[in-house]
């Protein structure tokens, strides 16, 4: 790639990380069956029914705001139990049984009928006999043998909760009979990334890279593990769209002339490679090798192939596909004994 081309790409795709964006969607509601006997054995299983209620979240969630329950009742607050399901079955609890302890029958006042927001930082549900009324109010997770934390169940705060984009599920339970409840609708608020998104930082800051950097060789934010040439480490950018595929990957602030791998998976991994951590995993596709020219190179370059037809991926099928690009960083007293390293990564969905 000669300097100008180079130079006129960095210029483009200088401000092209991905940033998180709000989303709100909506879902409806129904009653809150009220159970016949004892509905199952707590903290092990509900066996009762439960009013569910989905709604499709676009993009992945990075983290989640707002859970508001629209015309919301229930005599007897302490029987409600309440959480939030992910695609991927990852369930968050946000109302459990507030004042319960395991055996006694929890807060004997009601939810009056109204607009109840979920929010961190809210009033307490936890109020004996006082009627709650519509408001902003915390996630309750309870205390003891008050909580439920059994198959998995997380006690997170809603700052916390993230997951890909799909069907995000609201359950509500009744775990005791001769109260009744229920919801016209409810809606969930968060921030979300867009589907092509930069992923896999070696800056110890992502928390969905659970691998450090190998030699404590943490990189700057967003970007891979640092390296014997710059100690913020290479950045892997993306530029144009793939549908229709004019999709460029830059390389950058690597040693100058190194040769550079780009790889696409399809499937997440999470293990040190070399001087760096790795996420691109499932099925690997050697894209292309190039050579660096003043530390960047590019795949695509003119007179190659696009890289959906190099990747074997077609264009609005939805398919989503995972690229990094390693790079020889031959220095062998930079966090020995491996010799290459690796850019943080980019996810793209086509």
């Amino acid at each position: 790639m000669n300097r100008l081309a180079h130079a006129a790409l960095a210029a483009l795709v200088t401000a092209s990380s991905a940033l998180a964006g709000s989303f709100s969607v909506s879902g409806p509601g129904g009653n809150v069956p009220d159970p016949l006997g004892q509905p199952g054995v707590w903290n092990v299983s509900f066996s009762g029914v439960a009013l569910t209620s989905d709604v499709q979240v676009a993009n992945p969630i990075v983290s989640v705001t707002a859970v508001r329950l629209h015309g919301f009742r229930h005599t007897w607050r302490g029987d409600v139990r309440a959480y939030l399901q992910s695609p991927t079955g990852a369930r968050f609890n946000l109302i459990v049984r507030p004042g319960f302890n395991g055996t006694s029958v929890g807060d004997h006042g009601d939810f009056v009928l109204g607009e109840f927001a979920l929010v961190d930082g809210g009033a307490s549900l936890q109020q004996g006999g006082a009627n709650l009324v519509s408001g902003d109010y915390a996630p309750y997770f309870s205390t003891g043998a008050g909580q439920w934390t059994n198959n998995g169940f997380q006690n997170v705060p809603l700052a916390a909760i993230a997951g890909p984009a799909g069907t995000w599920r609201l359950v509500v339970e009744d775990w005791a009979n001769m109260d009744t409840g229920s919801l016209a609708g409810w809606t969930l608020e968060g921030m979300d990334s867009p589907p092509n998104h930069a992923f896999c930082a070696g800056d110890g800051l992502d928390a969905a890279v659970l691998t450090p950097c190998p030699c404590g060789n943490f990189g700057a934010p967003g970007r891979g593990c640092g390296n014997s040439v710059v100690a913020s480490g290479a950045e892997l950018v993306f530029s144009g769209q793939t549908n229709p595929d004019t999709s460029v990957l830059l390389a950058q602030d690597m040693p100058a002339s190194a040769p550079v791998l780009f790889l696409q998976g399809d499937a997440l991994d999470d293990a040190v490679f070399g001087d760096g951590v790795r996420c691109t995993g499932g099925a690997l596709v050697r894209l292309r090798t190039k050579t660096a020219a003043g530390g960047a190179a590019q795949f695509p370059e003119p007179g190659d192939p696009s890289l959906s037809v190099r990747g074997g991926v077609v264009p609005g099928s939805g398919a989503t596909r995972y690229y990094q690009a390693y790079y020889r960083n031959a220095a062998a007293l930079f966090c020995p004994p491996a010799t290459f390293n690796v850019t943080n990564g980019w996810v793209l969905v086509w």
